[in-house]
């Protein structure tokens, strides 16, 4: 029956180790924690930077497209130029034939 029971130095010395323990393991908690918080910042600042690098990149892609555009309207601009002439002579001729015959 003796052996049943601890003795009152084991107890407080085993209270004492898994306290130590305790702190212990609380303190790799905190380290871990704080590890695990400086880690999320730099890769939201990673992240941010390679947002930033695609908004510029889309940018530029924008800025061709609208180039490409800009190139495009003054080709249409000109094709109309030479349509509505072409359709002035057609249109003055045709008032002369039908107007003025001789």
């Amino acid at each position: 029956m003796a052996e049943e029971f601890v003795r009152k130095e084991h107890f407080e010395e085993f209270s004492l180790r898994m306290s130590e323990r305790f702190l212990g393991v609380d303190k790799r908690m905190e380290q871990g924690f704080a590890h695990a918080a400086k880690e999320r910042e730099q890769n939201f600042v990673h992240m941010n930077q390679r947002f930033d690098d695609l908004k510029e990149s889309v940018n530029q892609r924008f800025e061709g497209v609208n180039q490409r555009f800009d190139s495009l309207e003054k080709l249409l601009n000109w094709h109309n130029r030479i349509v509505m002439g072409i359709l002035a002579v057609i249109l003055a001729a045709a008032v002369k034939y039908l107007f003025f015959p001789g």
